[in-house]
C-alpha cells in the first residue's frame, strides 16, 4: 500500500525513539492530510508487536480509566476531531494530568500523541507545562512525505491511459503552491487518485488550484446524478457517524428531504466505502457494526462546508453540536482574516438559531465561552 510504502521509514524512527529506556512519550506533529494519525497507528502497532505489549486507542477527551503494565496509549484528536473546539481548555488540563499520572504510576506504559501544528501552537502556553509529555515532538513537515507522495503521483498520472483525462494537467506545482497549501500532499494525492474517476473533480481542482473547492463540487454532481448515496454521505455529517446499532432519525430525514431510508446504507454500501469506513479503537478486527466514520476528518469537512454554503439554518438547527463549535466562527474572523482555510463564518442571526437550541438541550453554559457567542455579544455592544 501507498501509506506503508511512504511511511516506513518514519514509523522505524517513532519505534526506535519509544524504544529508548528514558523515552516515556512522543508526540506526532503535521498539517491536516500529512498522515499523522496514519504514522502514529503504524508506530504503535509496530512498537506492541515489537515488544509483545498491548495498545489501546483514545479519542480526545476520552482517557484510560486503568491501564496495565506493557501498554502503548495513542491519544488523538487533540481539541477535537474536525478542528479547534475553542472550549475544551479545561479537558485538555484534565487528560493531561491523567496521562501524566499514568506515566508517573506505571513504569512499562508508553505514550503517543498526535496532534496538529497550528492546534499545538494556539495552546502552547497550557501544554507546556506538560513536559514530560510533548518533548519528545516528532513533525512530519520535516520528513519528506511530501516528496514521496510527489514522485508516486507522477508516476500514476503518467500512466493514466485515459483519453484527456484532466489528471494531465495536474502538476506538483499546483499541489505544492495552490490555494490549498493548508492541506498535505500526502492527502491532496490521496483524494485525486481515489475520485480520479470523477471528471468533475478533476475539472474543478485543474481549474482552482483548491482542493476543498473540488471536493465541494464533488458533492454538488453526487446530488445531482447519484442522490442516495449523497444523501447517506450528507445524513452521516449531520449526525457525525453511522451506525447500524443506534436508532435512524427519520425526523432528520424529513428535515433534510431526503428519501433515504436505513436499508439505503446497505444498497449502497460499495460506493459508500469510498467516503465512509468502519472504525474501532479496540484490537479486535472491526465488524460490519461498528460506527462508519469518514474515512479522513478533511472529507468530513467538505462534506459540512457543502451543507453550510446550501443551507446555514440546516446545520445549525440540527447537525452535531460538536462539528458547529470546531467548524463555525464568527463573522468578525472573516473580516478581521483570522478565519482558517477549513473554517466558514456565521452572521448573527446564524448565531442566534445555535443560541435557542443549545438552550433547549441544556449546553449553552458549557459553550458560553466560544468566540461565536463571546464575539457576537460584543459586536451587540
Amino acid at each position: 500500500m501507498l501509506e506503508e510504502v511512504a511511511i516506513r521509514r518514519v514509523v522505524d524512527k517513532g519505534v526506535i525513539k519509544l524504544s529508548e529506556n528514558d523515552v516515556k512519550s512522543i508526540v506526532v506533529f503535521g498539517g491536516i492530510g500529512n498522515m499523522m494519525s496514519s504514522t502514529a497507528r503504524y508506530i504503535m502497532e509496530k512498537f506492541a508487536m515489537r515488544m509483545k505489549w498491548k495498545y489501546a486507542q483514545y479519542q480526545f477527551p476520552e482517557k484510560p480509566d486503568t491501564v496495565d503494565e506493557k501498554t502503548i496509549i495513542l491519544v488523538y484528536g487533540w481539541f477535537g476531531l474536525w478542528n479547534d473546539n475553542l472550549c475544551f481548555r479545561n479537558e485538555a488540563k484534565d487528560v493531561c494530568e491523567h496521562l501524566t499520572k499514568i506515566l508517573k504510576d506505571k513504569s512499562e506504559v508508553k505514550l503517543i500523541l498526535v496532534m496538529r501544528s497550528d492546534v499545538f501552537s494556539n495552546h502552547k502556553g497550557d501544554l507546556e507545562k506538560y513536559h514530560s509529555l510533548f518533548s519528545n515532538k516528532f513533525n512530519l513537515h520535516d520528513e519528506h512525505l511530501s516528496d514521496d507522495y510527489s514522485e508516486y503521483f507522477k508516476m500514476k498520472t503518467k500512466s493514466c491511459k485515459v483519453d484527456k483525462c484532466k489528471c494531465h494537467e495536474l502538476n506538483i506545482a499546483k499541489l505544492r503552491h495552490g490555494n490549498d497549501e493548508l492541506i498535505g500532499i500526502p492527502l491532496k494525492v490521496e483524494i485525486i487518485l481515489k475520485y480520479h474517476d470523477h471528471d468533475e473533480l478533476l475539472k474543478s481542482y485543474s481549474d482552482s488550484w483548491d482542493i476543498l473547492t473540488a471536493m465541494i463540487d464533488h458533492f454538488k454532481a453526487l446530488e445531482k446524478h447519484e442522490t442516495s448515496i449523497y444523501e447517506c454521505i450528507m445524513y452521516t455529517c449531520m449526525i457525525g457517524y453511522f451506525s447500524r446499532t443506534e436508532s435512524f432519525d427519520e425526523e432528520l430525514i424529513s428535515k433534510m428531504k431526503f428519501q433515504i431510508q436505513l436499508s439505503s446504507f446497505d444498497k449502497h454500501s460499495k460506493h459508500l466505502h469510498r467516503y465512509l469506513r468502519v472504525w474501532s479503537d479496540s484490537e479486535n478486527v472491526s465488524t460490519e457494526d461498528g460506527p462508519y466514520f469518514f474515512w479522513h476528518p478533511f472529507i468530513y469537512i467538505c462534506a459540512f462546508h457543502y451543507l453550510y454554503k446550501k443551507n446555514k439554518s440546516i446545520i445549525m438547527n440540527h447537525c452535531n453540536v460538536d462539528a458547529i463549535m470546531q467548524l463555525v466562527r464568527p463573522n468578525s474572523w472573516k473580516i478581521n482574516k483570522t478565519l482558517s482555510y477549513i473554517e466558514v463564518c456565521a452572521d448573527a442571526e446564524d448565531v442566534e438559531l445555535l443560541r435557542e437550541r443549545l438552550q433547549k438541550l441544556g449546553l449553552l453554559e458549557i459553550y458560553r465561552d466560544h468566540p461565536l457567542f463571546k464575539d457576537t455579544e460584543n459586536d451587540d455592544k
